[in-house]
């Protein structure tokens, strides 16, 4: 009995320690928004979803009638902005968002996008 205690406890403090790791703390709004992926439904019964990897963005818009735009590229997260530069097609988009719950309201030029997490 001694024995196999002995070999299951280093086992149980090594699978302790590893998974203790794997987590990431989330300590404001930006890593909130950073360790999620988000999608809802924009005007005109598109599709948008937003991801993040590391320190890109992916900001995909679908619409109903078969176009797609993609934006992918280097993101800056503050506490309340997203810049999103896209070098590939030479452009950026900067939103305001606000995180409540399970939502974030992204705002741009007058316009708002409601999107929960996955």
């Amino acid at each position: 009995m001694k024995k196999s205690l002995l070999l299951f406890l280093p086992l149980l403090l090594f699978t302790m320690l590893f998974c203790s790791c794997t987590q990431k703390a989330v300590n404001n709004q930006a890593d909130e928004l950073r360790i999620n992926s988000w999608s809802g439904k924009g005007e005109y019964s598109t599709t948008v979803h937003l991801s993040f990897e590391g320190s890109k963005a992916s900001f995909d818009i679908h619409s109903m009638g078969g176009a797609d735009t993609r934006l992918y590229g280097d993101c800056v997260i503050d506490e309340d902005k997203i810049m999103l530069t896209d070098s590939r097609l030479k452009k950026s988009l900067e939103f305001d968002y606000e995180i409540k719950g399970n939502e974030v309201t992204l705002s741009y030029d007058g316009g708002t996008i409601y999107l929960n997490k996955d």
